[in-house]
This record gives C-alpha cells, structure tokens and sequence, in this order.
C-alpha cells in the first residue's frame, strides 16, 4: 500500500477523486508544511480549475489516501505537470511519510491561497 497526500481535485468530493474512489484503503486529513498552494484557473491551456503546491514557506491542507501501489502510475499520468515526491504529513496519527504531487508548470495569473484549502 502507499500514502498519497492530495490537496484539489483528487480530494473527496472533488472532479477526479472518481477515478480513485473504488482503490481507496483508508483516508486521513492531514497537512503538509513548507508549501504554498495556488489556484490555477481555467483557461486556454486549462480544461477546469485546479491547484498547484510549490516549495515555499506555508502548509497545505488536504487528505491522505492510501491507495494500492498499482494505482501510482495512473496518478503520475493525470499528474503530467506535476512531481510526484515524498513529504511528512501530519495526521491525527501522527508525522506520516505519503508521496504528494509538487506543480511545476508556470504560474503566472496563478492566486496564492495563503490558508492552504483548495478551493478557497
């Protein structure tokens, strides 16, 4: 099994968690420190909204999921502007280690969200 941190459209309720859903063991919120999150609009170059966490001074809030390690490069190829890298995530059970999904694509027009929710 493996512990994925998802901060946006991956996170229950939201557009692409379906993809998911049925793979889903367990789910736990939890926190990130050392990112900030910014909302990406929709737009030429963006079918719908989504965010993107970067290395920078803040927290990010979101959900672990842990899913079945098959289910990895699926994520990799939604994730296309994305690394996948490992974090420490806070949870009610305490610091857990979870790959989470860094943006890397340019984020001119991008809103920080300086609470760390997605959405706003």
């Amino acid at each position: 099994m493996e512990a994925v941190f998802v901060y946006g459209t991956l996170r229950r309720g939201q557009r692409n968690h379906p993809l998911v859903e049925g793979w889903v063991v367990k789910v736990l919120p939890g926190h990130v420190e050392g990112f900030r999150l910014f909302h990406l609009a929709e737009g030429r170059d963006r079918p719908y909204p989504y965010p993107g966490m970067v290395p920078g001074e803040g927290r990010v809030y979101g959900e672990v999921l842990v899913l079945p390690e098959e289910v990895l490069p699926l994520l990799d190829q939604l994730e296309e502007e994305y690394r996948r890298v490992r974090v420490v995530v806070g949870t009610e059970e305490g610091p857990l280690s979870a790959w989470a999904y860094v943006y890397l694509g340019n984020l001119e027009g991008a809103v920080w969200l300086p609470q760390g929710v997605w959405p706003a």
